[in-house]
């Protein structure tokens, strides 16, 4: 499980601001909403990755909005945001090179063709998995 201490940062940081806008009646029309993303951000920071994985999508908006209006809540979470994406994206693909290279390895003759049906078996075994 990833550790979401930026998204609580960042939620904290987004009530604060918040809070602040809220000071003036004016403010409250920004302060309101950034109230609600930062409950919302607290939220997120409490789920676990498979929940996230499906509010992915109100991650960045609400990111995007702070961005906007509390500066540093957003660049917290869009932190966040990427190091997901990239997780995902690198840990979706491993396989991929393992497959390639144990299949460089039976071409070379290195290993033999039940060898090489075992880890090809294993690799993908242990993609399902994950």
């Amino acid at each position: 499980m990833k550790d979401k201490t930026l998204l609580k940062v960042s939620g904290i940081v987004a009530m604060v601001c918040g809070g602040l806008w809220c000071l003036s009646i004016i403010g409250a029309i920004i302060g309101i909403p950034l109230l609600i993303g930062g409950s919302r951000m607290i939220d997120f920071s409490k789920m676990s990755d498979s929940e996230l994985e499906k509010y992915k999508t109100h991650l960045l908006v609400w990111s995007i909005i702070f961005l906007i209006f509390a500066t540093i809540a957003g660049i917290l979470s869009i932190i966040y945001y990427v190091g997901v994406n990239f997780d995902i994206n690198v840990k979706g693909t491993g396989y991929i090179d393992e497959l390639e290279k144990l299949k460089k390895l039976y071409d070379e003759k290195a290993i033999t063709k039940e060898e090489y049906d075992k880890l090809k078996k294993e690799i993908l075994d242990k993609k399902v998995n994950n």
